[in-house]
């Protein structure tokens, strides 16, 4: 990589709170996962609220409810194998962020220049 140390891309994502951007395309951020330059790091989990609906049914199997289901007036013929009604109301999403993956200090040790020797006094 050549250039000035912000100008160039992959130099300046320490520093930029806006990465991955429209400077890197998907192939980009897939090639730089693949040479372990940066990493994907959790950030915590983002709550979605729904309202959702599945049946255990009396095998322990979980299945969700079809579209039609009414919790205030269901239809019993169809819910002759349903052992429970869950309901879900939130969500939680995982979500993940890119980041530079910074190099271990034994990295660090052998990528440096040689070490220098002692000066001694003559």
């Amino acid at each position: 990589m050549s250039g000035s140390y912000y100008t160039t891309p992959m130099r300046c994502v320490r520093c930029c709170r806006h990465f991955p951007c429209s400077l890197f395309t998907r192939d980009d951020v897939d090639g730089y996962i693949a040479r372990e330059l940066i990493a994907r790091e959790f950030t915590g989990f983002k709550i979605r609220r729904t309202k959702m609906y599945l049946f255990k049914k009396t095998d322990g199997t979980l299945v969700e409810a079809p579209e039609d289901f009414d919790p205030k007036e269901p239809d019993w013929n169809r819910m002759q194998e349903v052992e429970e009604v869950l309901v879900i109301g939130k969500v939680l999403v995982p979500q993940m962020k890119l980041v530079p993956k910074t190099q271990s200090s034994g990295d660090k040790k052998s990528s440096g220049k040689a070490a220098k020797s002692p000066k001694t006094d003559k």
